[in-house]
Formats: C-alpha cells, structure tokens, sequence
C-alpha cells in the first residue's frame, strides 16, 4: 500500500476512520435555496466513493441569524429530510458526514448588511458593514441555536460537525481583540474573548454525546494587525482545549479583508505554506489531533505531514475537487488528476454560479468521479488544437471508445507558455496528466502539425472538434510585434534579455496578464502597468485579484489607471488619460500590449461546406478562461 501513514485508520470520539484523509468544507452553490440539493448530494458523495474518510458540507447556517439562501439552513427542522439523505448517501461510501457550523456575523462581500449582528460595533473589514451588537441574552440564544444544529445533523445521521471560528466569521469576531472590544463574560483578554466558542463546544457536547465528532477551525494567524498571530492564537487555543476540548482542530488562516486570500493560497505560494504555524501550536492544543490544511499538493506531501507528526489528519478541498478519487489512487499508487491552485473555483462561486474546476470537467455534474461512457459506436475523430480544450476533447472522445487524431503545433497550446511564467509551474502537470491520458489512450498524436482542410479531410473523419485557439489582435495605431505574448516567448527563449524601462498596456486582464508582468518587472528596471479601466485584476475572483496586488505591488509595478497608449516609438510612448484626455509622454524601451484575442476559426466554415460536423470548442469559440475551455472540451467529447 502507498503512503502508509496517510491511509492509517484514525478514532476520533470512539469512531472509527477508514484513512487520515478528510474533504474539506468548501462552498459549491450546489444547494437549493436554504436547502440540501440532488446536486449537492451527488458532488458529497463522489467524495466519499473516492476514499476520503470525512466529508465536510460547506457551511450551513447555525442560526436563524444566519439565514442565506446560498447556505442550507441547519437550523431548520424543514432541512431535515435532505440532511438525512445526504449523510446515507455519504455513509453509504464508507465515510463520516461532518456539518459545518456557520454564522457570517458581519462579514459581507457585497452591499452592507442591514441584518448583521457582532461581538462589537467595529466594520468587516471587506465590505465595511458596522454589526449591530448582541446582546448577551442574544449570545446565549445563539449558543443554543448551535447546540439545535448540531443534535438535528446527529439526528439525520451525521457523524459529528466542524465549527468554523475562521475567516471573519462571527466566531472569529469573537476570539479577535480587533472586532471584540466588549468588557463583559463575552469578551476581555484571551480567556473571554473564547467564552463564545468554548460555550458552543460544550453545548455541542451536550446536546450530542460523547461519540459525536466535534472539529474547530480557527486561524493560527488572521493577518489582521493587532488581531490573532501565533502567539495570541498559542492563548486561545489553551483556554479552548483546557474547557472544552474538540475532537480536532485545523488552522485556516486569514480574516474577512485583506488576508482573505491567505484562505486558499494559489499556484504562486508555496506548498503548505503554514506548517511552522501548525508546529507551533502543537504543545497548545495538546492531545488534540491538528488537521492540516492549505495547499497540500499530493500524497506525498500529506505523507510527510504525518511522517513528521506534525498532523493527524490532513484536510483537502481543491484536490479533491480536482479528483474525487484522490484518496484511492493515492492508495493504489495511479496517477491523480493534480490541482493546479488557480482558485477558479472560487472564481465561480464569487460570480454567483455553481463550481467548477479548471481540470476537472465534470464537478458538479453527475458524471463527477464516475468512469467514461462508452460510445454506442466507435467513431472516428480529428480534433485540431493541442491547447487544454482540443486534450480534453482528444482525450475525453478517445476514452469513450472513438479513434481519435489529435494535431496541434504543441501540446498546452497557450497554457504551456502560461505554465513557464513566474509562480506557474503548477499548470504543467496537468498538461502532462492530459497528454499521458491521451496516450494511455491511444489517441494518434500530430504534434508539430498545423493541420489544414486537406489534412483532416484525408482522414474521413466521422467528426471535427476545432480547438485551434486565439490571437491577439492589437488595436489600431500601435506597432507591429508589441503583442505580449510574442514577447514573452522571446524573453524566455532569451534569459539575458531586459530592459531599462517596460510599459505594459493592459486590454486583457486575465491572470495570465499579470503573471507576464511579473516576468517584464523581472527583466527590467522600471514598469509601467497602463490600462483604461479604473483598476487592475477587476474580473479575478477576490482571492487572486488580492495576490496579484500584492505581488506587483512588491515588485514595485507602477500602475497608471484610466489611461491608453495613443501613440508608440523610438523608446517613448504617449499615454492619454481615457476621462480627461490629458497627454503625457514616457519613455519606454518595452512597449508590450495584452490585447484583446481573436478567435482562430478559419477552418470551420471549410470543414463545414465539405459536409463534416464541426463543433467549434475554447478560444476559438470565444476567448475564455481555462476552466471554460477545458469544460467545453469535455462537452464535445460526451456529445459525440
């Protein structure tokens, strides 16, 4: 058996886990309003059918107080029924249901909240909503609001429940000097600032028994100034486990403001970035399992976790969203479909949609986790595009049973010159993952080829998937070759290349974009980040818009918001204010341009008229991002 440790049985509260390997609770707008869905159901247990020993719902609301219609409401006797069948579903694959316990307090990502309640009348530091302060009578009903939660879970079957005392959340704003001020039993030094979680963990414990699991997050560092560091967190986590001690604890770091993206560090960061933080808590929380959590790429990071005693459990949510059957082939030692932390599942759920996954296609659908359909006839198909959509679909179609040929001039298309960018080389092994399926799957490779009409036509083929891609197009007026990705693969074909001074306009703003900039600043002395809208990284998800801002900010990138490049050459460039229409020259040796893309689709119309079904699929459809494509890719790959 691989990864011995991992796949180790663990007790927590008398039960009995299968593994140390637990999905962690991670938001889906999968559910109905306040309500336990089908689809919510379906994306639990494909968790539990790959191995995890415990799986997390996302947050549900503990209160009335809390009510969301983006959250189940666990409070109410009316969400029993699908609690009920959500945690058989998930027994019935051998794992643990575990409910988290939720309450926002006054944290908020849009307007402020008329409604939102806190220790004290201090604003979330996101959408600067001031709470109405709780009373203590109020503290003690919502005290018993979580204990009535959580004895409803044990009633429909749920094993234990986890609190969340993390992110912002009203627990937090509890257990911080920051946002608790409160002179009364509730708040004070360390020992009163926690009364309001010890008081839920033992009304928890109360209301559900010995043998009902009960977990606690909390960060070991928020980020807040002033807030909860490692030493202030060393204080809470005493007083906690010396009156009420949980069953685990996992440290998520971060707070409802600026360090939110500490939450889910991405490609950028480092693998598990907050060992020492678990290290240092460790004599605090004493016999208490810690559970590790935050970028825990693969089995044999979370092996070493264990190895070192540093855990108990490891906590994973992007990697097995990425792969349900994460756990099992860890196990059996296949290859894992890797996370590549891109956070566009959170990029999702920020736009008000359902999650999605940049490699895996399916989450969220009923074919997540479950194995290739077989085509009811074996077809034969060409794709042309060797980029993520044109693998997907080659791969997707070659695993249903068709004769696939795939052309491309290289495999990743443009994601394998995004993988070379600074802080990006977690995208490759998901190229590499597709490519070894493709092969696996004896897909024909033309690797090297830009196909013409004539190269697909001389193949008979049954269907066409066109996955060819995009260029960009530069805007009238400005020079031939400023296009910035022409110039990033000559500064990576060329490391001694640089500049003295670089202006890049942005037209584009998708992440990759920014991570070209961090190239540019990196091969010249001064940049200039220029763009028309009024702000940079605005179509990002909250999480990477704020890395993006911190790491150009500490490569001291000059941005120039609301302006365009009028005019370009002989080292200088003539900057228009997009408001005003004020001028200003610069001098730029480096003038590169992240314009808008064109589709590259000329061969569909061809295709067409010479009678072959063509479906037009990624970039060459219409520019989007990789978890569009990829999905898209897939969908060609099922519909045939």
């Amino acid at each position: 058996m691989m990864h011995a440790r991992l796949h180790s049985p663990l007790e927590l509260a008398g039960r009995r886990l299968r593994n140390r390997i637990g999905f962690a609770a991670m938001s889906s707008r999968f559910g109905e309003p306040y309500r336990v869905s089908d689809r919510m159901i379906a994306h639990l247990a494909s968790r539990a059918a790959g191995g995890a020993a415990l799986v997390l719902t996302e947050a549900m609301a503990a209160a009335p107080s809390a009510a969301t219609p983006v959250r189940v409401s666990v409070f109410d006797e009316g969400a029993f029924a699908g609690l009920a069948r959500l945690a058989e579903a998930v027994g019935r694959h051998g794992a643990l249901a575990i409910g988290q316990l939720w309450h926002g307090g006054s944290a908020h990502h849009g307007p402020r909240g008329l409604d939102s309640v806190g220790a004290s009348a201090v604003p979330d530091g996101m959408s600067w909503t001031v709470p109405r302060v709780l009373s203590h009578a109020e503290i003690e009903g919502l005290v018993g609001d979580y204990a009535d939660s959580a004895a409803r879970l044990r009633r429909a079957g749920f094993a234990g429940v986890e609190v969340s005392a993390a992110h912002g959340f009203l627990p937090l704003q509890f257990l911080s000097p920051v946002t608790n001020r409160r002179d009364d039993r509730w708040g004070g030094d360390a020992q009163g600032r926690s009364a309001f979680v010890r008081t839920i963990l033992r009304a928890i414990r109360a209301a559900c028994g010995p043998d009902f699991i009960i977990g606690l997050k909390m960060p070991a560092e928020d980020g807040v100034p002033g807030s909860i560091d490692a030493e202030e967190a060393d204080r809470l986590v005493r007083a906690i486990v010396a009156d009420a001690p949980p069953d685990w604890l996992c440290f998520s770091q971060g707070s409802h403001g600026w360090s939110l993206h500490w939450h889910a560090p991405d490609m950028h960061d480092p693998v598990v970035p907050y060992r020492h933080l678990w290290r240092r808590l460790r004599r605090a929380a004493g016999p208490v399992p810690i559970a590790a959590i935050g970028r825990i790429p693969d089995p044999a990071a979370a092996e070493a976790i264990l190895a070192a005693g540093d855990a108990e459990l490891v906590m994973l949510a992007r990697p097995l969203l990425a792969d349900p059957h994460w756990p099992e082939k860890s196990r059996e030692g296949r290859a894992i479909t890797p996370c590549i932390a891109c956070n566009a599942c959170w990029g999702e759920i920020h736009r008000g949609v359902p999650m999605g996954c940049s490699v895996n296609p399916h989450a969220g659908t009923p074919a997540d986790g479950a194995p290739p359909t077989r085509a009811a006839r074996s077809k034969r198909v060409v794709v042309v595009g060797a980029g993520m959509a044109g693998l997907q679909a080659a791969v997707g179609a070659a695993e249903r049973g068709h004769a696939v040929t795939l052309f491309g001039t290289g495999l990743g298309g443009a994601a394998a010159l995004h993988a070379r960018l600074p802080g990006c080389a977690d995208i490759a092994p998901a190229i590499t993952h597709l490519a070894d399926r493709a092969q696996a799957a004896e897909v024909a490779l033309r690797i090297g080829t830009l196909a013409s009409a004539a190269d697909v036509l001389a193949l008979a083929p049954d269907a066409v998937v066109l996955a060819t891609g995009a260029e960009m197009a530069l805007p009238a007026g400005l020079p031939p070759g400023t296009d910035l990705r022409s110039i990033v693969a000559a500064l990576l074909a060329d490391p001694t290349r640089r500049f003295r001074r670089a202006l890049l306009l942005d037209l584009d703003a998708t992440p990759g974009t920014y991570d070209a900039a961090e190239l540019l600043a990196a091969r010249s002395d001064h940049l200039l980040l220029v763009t028309p809208r009024e702000t940079i990284a605005r179509d990002s998800p909250l999480l990477v818009a704020q890395g993006i801002h911190r790491r150009l900010a500490a490569l001291r990138v000059a941005l120039r918001p609301f302006h365009e490049v009028a005019r370009a050459g002989s080292g200088r460039a003539l900057l228009r204010h997009v408001l005003t229409g004020a001028e200003e020259e610069v001098e730029a040796d480096l003038l590169a341009v992240s314009a808008p893309r064109r589709p590259r689709d000329g061969l569909a119309e061809t295709l067409r008229r010479a009678g072959l079904p063509v479906r037009v699929v990624g970039d060459a459809l219409a520019p989007r991002l990789m978890l569009s494509a990829v999905r898209e890719g897939q969908a060609a790959a099922d519909a045939l």
